[in-house]
């Protein structure tokens, strides 16, 4: 008679198969989850490649100021058949997909950043503008949209029709056809910035870039350069001076340093002679320089005031009258980042432009330059400045 195998062979051919299917089973199931959510992140890839060639298509739909999200439903970049396939399903668990597609600036790299999240475009973006594909045609829903903190000071003395132009002597928000400062002895340009202790003033605004220049109110006395360099790139006013003031904490620059322009170009053409105002700032600008912290240029100050003679001839003794930079600066002689060839100009501690050897001892007033960066709070006076984030 043939021999079969005994119950306890059986039982024993079952036990090692059941344990070989304990080891194998689950390398099994992770294998197949793992090729599935490989199979996910390349489709993700490809609807961030889509998002990317839309927002080629609508440059003009994204944010120039960086501070808003773009949201783009995943069912709009199919019915706008920028996605080909009507029915996209999540290979993990065969559901539709059925999300948004959010569009948004990343600083760090100077780049756009595409996401997919798998939520209404309502709910993925705190700040920002959502398009929807409907009838042929992208529509602009607004949620929660954040202005520029330049765009919201010009908005306020826009929209109470406060904007000046020059002619006019009150104290003020100016429109020089360039950029807006502010002129005048009281004006409401305190600003400081979120997380920082310093109060700083806003200088002026940009209208090209929208960018806006804070200039600090705690001075640093220094010279200008131990060397005798009169060339703002050159000297350590810049090298040293400056990098420090960038570094310190209290001042809120590295808490905000991504709102930052580390590449502002400094108008630090020379003036050697008398000039009225317009001539001046054609002269600042045939030099420049690119610095992530400067100082204020002669226009800055002349600009700052309100007195016609002073706008004639810079060197006028009226440049001190109606002016808050001369307030902030009294009884400090104050370096100014422009040169006359051999010397240095500077603000006397009487108010007087006049220029010195580069070895001196004055105060420096570091200016930095805004880009993407909003009002949190404040109205712009000295008891409630503005609070930039």
């Amino acid at each position: 008679m043939k021999k079969g195998f005994t119950l306890v062979e059986l039982l024993a051919v079952i036990g090692i198969i059941g344990i070989v299917s304990l080891i194998v089973f689950p390398t099994i199931t992770n294998s197949i989850q793992k090729s599935k959510n490989n199979l996910y992140q390349i489709q993700i890839e490809d609807i961030k490649t889509v998002a990317d060639k839309w927002a080629m298509d609508h440059v003009d739909y994204l944010d120039a100021t960086h501070l808003n999200t773009i949201g783009i439903p995943l069912k709009s970049l199919i019915l706008s058949e920028y996605l080909q396939n009507n029915n996209i399903v999540d290979p993990r668990d065969k559901s539709q997909m059925n999300g948004c597609v959010t569009i948004s600036y990343d600083n760090s790299i100077s780049q756009y950043r595409y996401d997919y999240v798998e939520t209404t475009c309502e709910q993925a973006i705190t700040n920002g503008m959502i398009y929807q594909y409907q009838n042929g045609t992208w529509n602009r829903t607004d949620h929660n949209v954040l202005e520029s903190a330049a765009q919201t000071v010009i908005n306020q003395y826009s929209s109470h029709n406060l904007i000046m132009v020059d002619g006019q002597t009150t104290d003020g928000f100016y429109d020089e056809g360039d950029r807006y400062v502010f002129r005048g002895t009281t004006v409401n340009n305190y600003a400081k910035l979120s997380g920082g202790s310093t109060v700083y003033r806003i200088l002026s605004i940009d209208k090209a870039t929208n960018h806006m220049r804070l200039i600090g109110t705690n001075p640093v006395a220094n010279v200008w350069d131990n060397a005798s360099g009169v060339l703002f790139e050159n000297a350590s006013v810049m090298t040293v001076q400056l990098e420090n003031y960038y570094k310190t904490t209290a001042n809120g620059i590295l808490a905000n340093e991504n709102k930052i322009e580390k590449d502002a170009i400094w108008n630090v053409g020379n003036i050697t002679s008398d000039n009225s105002y317009m001539t001046l700032k054609s002269l600042e600008q045939e030099r420049t320089v690119y610095a992530k912290i400067g100082l204020p240029s002669i226009s800055d100050y002349v600009g700052a005031s309100t007195n016609s003679d002073c706008h004639t001839s810079i060197l006028s003794a009226s440049c001190k009258q109606q002016n808050y930079l001369y307030n902030l600066w009294a009884g400090k002689d104050t370096w100014l980042i422009n040169t006359n060839d051999t010397n240095v100009w500077y603000v006397n501690s009487t108010g007087d432009l006049g220029s010195a050897n580069s070895n001196k001892i004055y105060y420096i007033y570091p200016v930095i330059e805004l880009k993407d960066a909003y009002i949190q709070s404040g109205a712009g006076s000295s008891t409630v400045p503005y609070i930039i984030q």
